[in-house]
């Protein structure tokens, strides 16, 4: 019997064109949302465990990279926004659970027309729940911390990105949605308001159902060939996530970090003409003179003033000068009390919002303020090998281990939760995990892409519908080959694209 023999044989099969009954329908929609509750709680313990390291990781930045208080905020934001989806998942799937055992067929077919809605509206309002809040997060603290020129340049290329990003996971999320649940929500009404009245089922409902039954009806007899993405593959995109993240973590931590910063010129040191412990005094004023600044009252300030320099600095004066001060630098966040001085002046080192000043200052001997001085600190100057350095230092080095073996550990999962990609029999091809079957003759063409740097293929139907097929990502891929040789019809055009499973 030669090729075209088997293949009349194979398409005079009643296997191939059964006709559906009401009952079968109704089984292979059970084994569709029951492969659907699977890949939900997939998902959920994936976006579980993502939650939890995206509040690990912005918890670090919180502790450690984040300087000012608006970006400190946008990590709360981001914790608060994982938790938040992490409970709304959980939440969503726990309430709509299966029928109990026992239930009618009509009572387990409304559990699912249930739960499916649920996951259906979860992703019709993906925006506000999710994408959103850690958009927000993000974004703030980003901004919050933003400086120069460059750091302005470099926070709008990230805000675009960011929105990009987003707006691709908002689609994905939506053809999901339009692809996968609001089909199977338009089946089971079908099924339950069939069941109940006893008219007839839609034709369409029922066509999309066919392969189901089809591979549940030759599960005994015809045995697909199955085969899962190739761990590589998945690890090729997996790892480098991982790691960026601890390259990102530990630039943030390079950038904040002074000591990697050549020091600027250092001035001639004072003359250590006051004693030090005179400086005391020194330190008392101060310490008012900072407080008075932060807290905006610029008068009680020019009352510490001598008379002198009251006539010299009047109200007025005294007032506008501290105002641009403020401005220019923000609030006073740290001092430093030197141990002491020249000709009667002590120099304070302070750490404003937006720079630093040294403070010199010179006291009558009633302590009141004889004479005030705020000059800028020379920002220091920085060296690309002095950074490389730090950034390559032991004490962030030291994470990179964990990080990649998180990323194994992440790829080794997402491998798992795959099951199998593709199986190949003589019935056609299946995939999502037998849920779509396309018969052999079904295919009318075949088309290769690339996504990335991996070869996959469109299986093109009479009609012009294409459907992806994983073809050089799977695993074993003589065993491939092998499987198309054995169960696809001579000349059928996937035949054409064996070539392309080779080892690179």
């Amino acid at each position: 019997m030669n090729d075209d023999d088997l293949k009349k044989l194979w398409q005079q099969q009643p296997l191939r064109d059964p006709a559906l009954s009401l009952a079968q329908v109704t089984s292979a929609m059970q084994n569709k949302t029951t492969q659907l509750r699977r890949t939900v709680l997939a998902r959920d313990a994936r976006e579980v465990a993502a939650c939890l390291i995206i509040g690990i990781i912005f918890g670090i930045y919180y502790f450690t990279a984040s300087r000012t208080p608006t970006s400190r905020l946008g990590d709360l934001i981001v914790i608060g926004s994982s938790i938040f989806i992490a409970f709304k998942l959980i939440y969503t799937r726990r309430k709509t659970p299966p029928a109990p055992s026992g239930a009618t067929i009509v009572e387990s077919l409304r559990a699912e027309l249930t739960s499916v809605r649920a996951q259906s509206q979860l992703l019709g309002s993906i925006l506000w729940w999710y994408l959103l809040p850690l958009g927000i997060g993000i974004l703030v603290g980003t901004w919050g911390s933003v400086s120069g020129v460059g750091g302005f340049v470099f926070n709008m290329i990230y805000t675009v990105g960011v929105i990009v990003l987003y707006a691709w996971i908002y689609r994905l999320n939506q053809r999901a949605r339009a692809n996968q649940l609001l089909p199977v929500e338009a089946q089971l009404k079908s099924l339950i308001h069939s069941a109940e009245s006893g008219e007839p089922l839609d034709d369409t409902h029922v066509a999309s159902l066919r392969p189901i039954v089809i591979s549940m009806a030759a599960a005994d007899r015809v045995k697909p060939a199955e085969f899962k993405v190739a761990f590589w593959q998945i690890a090729i995109f997996g790892m480098p996530g991982i790691v960026g993240i601890w390259f990102f973590l530990m630039l943030s931590l390079t950038m904040d970090n002074n000591d990697w910063k050549s020091p600027a010129q250092i001035p001639t040191p004072f003359a250590q003409s006051v004693r030090v412990e005179g400086t005391n005094r020194y330190s008392v004023v101060a310490r008012k003179v900072i407080d008075l600044f932060n807290a905006g009252d610029y008068a009680a300030v020019q009352k510490l003033y001598n008379p002198e320099m009251s006539k010299a600095f009047p109200p007025k004066k005294t007032f506008d000068f501290y105002t641009r001060l403020a401005t220019g630098f923000g609030k006073i966040e740290k001092v430093d009390y030197p141990p002491g001085g020249y000709r009667g002046w002590i120099a304070f080192g302070l750490h404003c919002q937006r720079g630093e000043l040294t403070m010199s200052l010179a006291l009558d001997a009633d302590d009141k303020i004889a004479g005030i001085y705020f000059s800028p600190v020379a920002k220091p100057s920085a060296t690309f090998k002095s950074f490389v350095r730090q950034f390559f230092s032991w004490q962030h080095l030291v994470w990179l281990p964990p990080f990649f073996l998180g990323g194994l550990l992440y790829s080794w999962l997402m491998q798992k939760l795959t099951k199998r990609a593709v199986g190949i029999s003589t019935l056609g091809v299946h995939l999502c995990k037998g849920q779509t079957l396309i018969l052999w003759d079904e295919i009318e063409e075949v088309r290769p892409f690339k996504f990335l740097h991996i070869q996959n293929l469109w299986l093109i139907r009479e009609t012009g519908e294409k459907t992806p097929m994983h073809w050089t990502p799977l695993e074993r891929h003589s065993d491939v080959k092998a499987a198309v040789e054995k169960f696809a019809p001579a000349n059928h055009p996937i035949r054409k694209y064996l070539s392309l499973l080779k080892r690179i």
